[in-house]
């Protein structure tokens, strides 16, 4: 199966083998690109076609009775494929759909109808830490764009740039960064975001202040860029200036005018600029006093970031995106903290599946932005679950998903892996973790407790030996993967010395034995990074009692 899940897969016919592509029809180059980069020999005998063309086919989406850019068809046999759509993007979308058939070895004859059920699917660098490297955004978002997602945000809170030094335009070489991000985006029919954070030091009442907020926003501009976002969340509630509290009844007051005359100024200049903001209230009561003034407040068509019922949201539903609704005017343009791991987080690792998100969000929302870890190769994994679930959340599965995205990321290694993954799932999705250590525990204290101590013995070598080949896997920190996670190799690296220990108090209860397990059972728990939770610990202080 490719990801993420097709709408309508009618490949039933016979298998059809290739050895490499012939490129026809329309956008000849970009099917070219594609296709290389998916390494698929493009001097080959197996016609694609595809063919641009506007009609109901090709742009309409019955079951939810709208147009899409990003609808196409694609027809297979056995001599040929065709493509049909309506735009470049449609085009990009199933030329990726091809190139995954033709790899995974399940190109048949028949016929695909395909198309996104979320109509805004992407990630915002929105978190509290070191920026990503250059390099590591043009990473993620080639890979993001082949996973079907199609918007970025560029907000990094550590940006000074973004929040402390709002006021000053970028330094020349972090100006050609960025256009050379935005370049990217194009190529990659991403619709790109840059955002702006004034809101700790802005004065509402500044001429001054307003002129340089714009003058910033048109240096942006200059680059290509034609979204912008402003963004007042994590800023005072009060005045920090006596003239803005003189001026304005309260500070949402203050906002909506901000917004009001950004948007004004912004349309003025080119009417195509596309404004999102994000309120001071993000999270919480959708009819409170601030988020319904708010909402009413500013025009209908500026998209609204949302984080849910909570910051880190658990779950997000049907009826808070109605309620949101009803309440400002706006639906939400759900800004999903997950996997971000910033601020009190930061000794948690996420690497689960996304879960909790209603399978019907999108029939009441604009869509869902994540919220990345400052670890943008292992913000990969759970971004491409992310990207499944935009897609088709009625097909959505989590832990297909995510095995698609281990074996994305890793290959033949997945299975070996998933002994370090399996401790990484706690977050604010779920705080249960080690499902497979805790049962596998479970089982050799069975075992123990029924006569079959040697038995436990030798199932508890084998997996502690899986451990320790999985800790050399990931111990390899000249791979970008797993240079990010130094700190939770370092606590799996404990686990295994922990493990080692229980087992050879087992085998052998001597004193000597016993010391050492205290020992490492206490370092262990004083090492603050979040991993193996309770089914270790509980281990390692019962066999203490016990022997």
């Amino acid at each position: 199966m490719i990801y993420p899940v097709l709408q309508k897969n009618n490949l039933t016919g016979a298998v059809v083998k290739t050895n490499g592509v012939k490129i026809c029809g329309d956008l000849n180059a970009l099917a070219h690109k594609v296709f290389e980069g998916y390494g698929i020999n493009v001097s080959g005998d197996y016609n694609v076609t595809v063919n641009l063309t506007d009609t109901r086919a090709t742009t309409y989406i019955d079951e939810l009775r709208r147009l899409s850019p990003e609808k196409y068809v694609i027809t297979v046999k056995n001599d040929g494929a065709v493509i049909e759509c309506s735009t470049e993007k449609g085009a990009f979308r199933g030329l990726n759909t091809l190139c995954k058939l033709i790899n995974d070895n399940s190109l048949c004859e028949g016929s695909i109808e395909d198309y996104p059920t979320f109509e805004t699917r992407g990630y915002i660098e929105g978190f509290y830490g070191p920026t990503w490297e250059h390099s590591k955004r043009l990473s993620v978002m080639s890979l993001m764009a082949k996973y079907g997602m199609n918007t970025y945000f560029y907000a990094p809170k550590d940006d000074i740039f973004h929040r402390e030094k709002w006021r000053e335009l970028y330094p020349e070489k972090d100006l050609e960064d960025l256009k050379i991000l935005v370049d990217y985006a194009k190529e990659n029919y991403f619709d790109f975001n840059w955002c702006i954070g004034p809101g700790i030091s802005y004065k509402y009442t500044s001429v001054e202040d307003f002129d340089l907020l714009i003058n910033k926003m048109k240096s942006i501009y200059n680059i290509g860029v034609r979204g912008f976002g402003l963004l007042l969340d994590d800023i005072p509630w009060e005045f920090q200036y006596p003239e803005d509290a003189e001026k304005y009844d309260g500070i949402v007051d203050a906002h909506i005018d901000l917004i009001n005359k950004v948007y004004d100024e912004l349309k003025a200049f080119d009417s195509s600029i596309k404004l999102t903001v994000c309120p001071t209230q993000y999270s919480g009561d959708e009819n409170g006093y601030y988020i319904t003034k708010f909402g009413k407040g500013i025009p209908s068509d500026v998209s609204m970031f949302w984080t849910g019922e909570e910051i880190c949201s658990r779950v997000l539903t049907v009826r808070e995106s109605q309620e949101l609704f009803r309440s400002t005017d706006h639906k939400p343009l759900f800004w999903d903290n997950y996997p971000v791991n910033d601020c009190e987080m930061f000794q948690e690792m996420h690497l689960g599946a996304i879960q909790g998100r209603d399978k019907e969000l999108y029939k009441s929302c604009e869509g869902l932005i994540s919220n990345v870890m400052e670890y943008a190769e292992c913000s990969k994994i759970p971004l491409m679950t992310i990207a499944d679930y935009l897609w088709n959340p009625v097909a959505y599965n989590p832990d297909n998903s995510l095995n698609n995205a281990h074996r994305e990321m890793l290959g033949d290694d997945m299975e070996l892996f998933s002994y370090f993954a399996d401790h990484l799932g706690v977050s604010c999705l779920t705080r249960y973790s080690s499902a497979f250590m805790s049962n596998t525990l479970a089982r050799l204290n069975f075992l123990v407790s029924t006569g079959e101590k040697k038995q436990a013995l030798k199932e508890f070598s084998e997996y502690n030996s899986k451990m320790r080949e999985c800790l050399a896997l990931i111990g390899d920190d000249s791979k970008p993967l797993f240079a990010e996670m130094k700190k939770w190799v370092k606590k799996f690296s404990m686990c295994c010395d922990l493990l080692d220990a229980i087992f050879d108090v087992w085998s052998s209860s001597t004193d000597e034995n016993l010391a050492k397990l205290a020992r490492l059972t206490e370092e262990y728990n004083m090492n603050g990074v979040s991993l193996t939770g309770f089914c270790l610990r509980e281990a390692a202080e019962k066999t203490l009692k016990l022997y």
